[in-house]
């Protein structure tokens, strides 16, 4: 909705848009602790409305009024249609009922959380991320609610003598199969169902050096893949000179478009540089949570490293992870497809396990190994025993061993 109204909007008013999110940008930058409850941040848009007022907000409708302009006055004002924008920027969370509200079984997993609660800090990193997701608006991007509204709060639990340091983010789960390991994966047929995603790309941000004479099927797929697209655009060409139809030239435009993004998903020095030296993790194979790549800066702090220790709380269940992925930096609330899996057995690249809020990822700042290949039981270890430490259940009940279930991952029912 909010992309539909900015795009219409002549280049006059992308200023003033601009002018009114840096305003929410400064607002935000000078309070790092968050907004107060029900504090919105609006978008005003001066179009000749007499008297005007359209208001668009997240989860409402939107309101109508007539204007004595005509559209011959409006456009001769250059002013446009639109008054008005209004979006939510959410206060965190950080009431011990409303984390069960969203998960009653929370305290059934971890007895001891409202003292935890008690000390923790509401971490910059959460209006960090709403500015990003505003800027990521401001220039031209599309969040949908789920995606906008996909993070509750960003917590820090300082270190006690309750147990250690906690970084707590509560979110949903979307899923990512990204990754590649010509050891444990050799064949491109091992990543068949990966790369049925709409996002999957070749390599994880947690990597570690291999190189040497090893099979490398994605570093010869984008290259062959390209000269297969360029075969057919050669083919609609030939057509476009024969058929004046419109067919032939959205097809063109359509191979033009995936060879761009086969490019910057596979092609890019970095990836070929990391394809050809190096491993990483397996979303199929490995669990692992996604952070926003700018959660990693060193001048935004309060975050944990790549690699360290995690734990994903999902109504009464625990599940071991790592940090293992940088996303994007508008949205959050993602793991691998084998930890989404375990929570839903359906789900998928392109389906969700959870949409609620409802997932508390843990994790557990300072604790990373030097990077190798997965190592579950060593894994498993690190993270029962910082639950441990930390007054969380390790009773099998509710703690999940991938070592216990490590059977491959099962295909998603296909539609009859």
């Amino acid at each position: 909705l909010i992309r539909l109204y900015l795009g219409l909007l002549a280049g006059h008013n992308t200023t003033q848009i601009a002018a009114r999110y840096n305003g929410m940008d400064s607002f935000l930058k000078t309070n790092p602790h968050g907004p107060p409850h029900n504090w919105i941040a609006s978008v005003v848009l001066l179009a000749a409305f007499q008297p005007a007022l359209l208001e668009a907000q997240f989860g409402a409708a939107t309101v109508e009024q007539l204007t004595e302009e005509s559209a011959l006055g409006l456009r001769g004002k250059k002013a446009g249609f639109v008054e008005k924008v209004v979006l939510h920027v959410p206060r965190a969370v950080t009431d011990p009922a409303e984390f069960l509200a969203a998960n009653p079984a929370l305290q059934q997993v971890w007895p001891g959380f409202t003292t935890r609660l008690a000390s923790a800090k509401v971490s910059p990193l959460h209006n960090a991320l709403y500015r990003r997701k505003l800027a990521y608006l401001k220039q031209g991007g599309s969040l949908d609610n789920h995606n906008y509204l996909d993070c509750a709060t960003i917590l820090n639990i300082p270190a006690g003598p309750a147990g250690t340091r906690i970084f707590l983010l509560q979110a949903d789960m979307d899923v990512v199969t990204d990754g590649s390991d010509p050891v444990r994966a050799p064949e491109l047929a091992d990543y068949d169902e990966a790369r049925g995603s709409d996002w999957f790309l070749p390599q994880t941000a947690y990597r570690w050096s291999h190189p040497g004479a090893l099979s490398k099927p994605l570093l010869d797929y984008y290259p062959a893949a390209i000269a297969r697209l360029d075969h057919y655009r050669g083919l609609f060409l030939q057509e476009r000179a024969a058929d004046k139809g419109r067919i032939w030239r959205l097809l063109i435009a359509a191979i033009d478009s995936q060879k761009a993004r086969m490019k910057t998903e596979g092609l890019s020095p970095d990836t070929i540089a990391g394809l050809k030296n190096s491993r990483s993790l397996l979303a199929t194979r490995d669990p692992f949570i996604v952070l926003p790549a700018f959660f990693f800066s060193a001048d935004e702090g309060g975050s944990p490293a790549m690699g360290d220790y995690a734990a994903v709380l999902h109504k009464a269940r625990i599940y071991p992870a790592i940090v293992g992925e940088a996303g994007p930096n508008y949205k959050t609330g993602e793991a691998s497809l084998l930890l989404a899996r375990a929570i839903d057995q359906a789900a998928s690249g392109r389906r969700r396990p959870v949409s609620d809020l409802s997932v508390t990822y843990l994790a557990f700042p300072g604790t990373a190994d030097p990077r190798g290949e997965p190592d579950l039981v060593r894994w498993e270890d690190r993270v029962r025993k910082l639950l441990a430490a930390n007054g969380l259940s390790t009773d099998p009940v509710h703690l999940h061993s991938w070592l216990a279930s490590q059977t491959p991952i099962p295909t998603p029912p296909q539609p009859q």
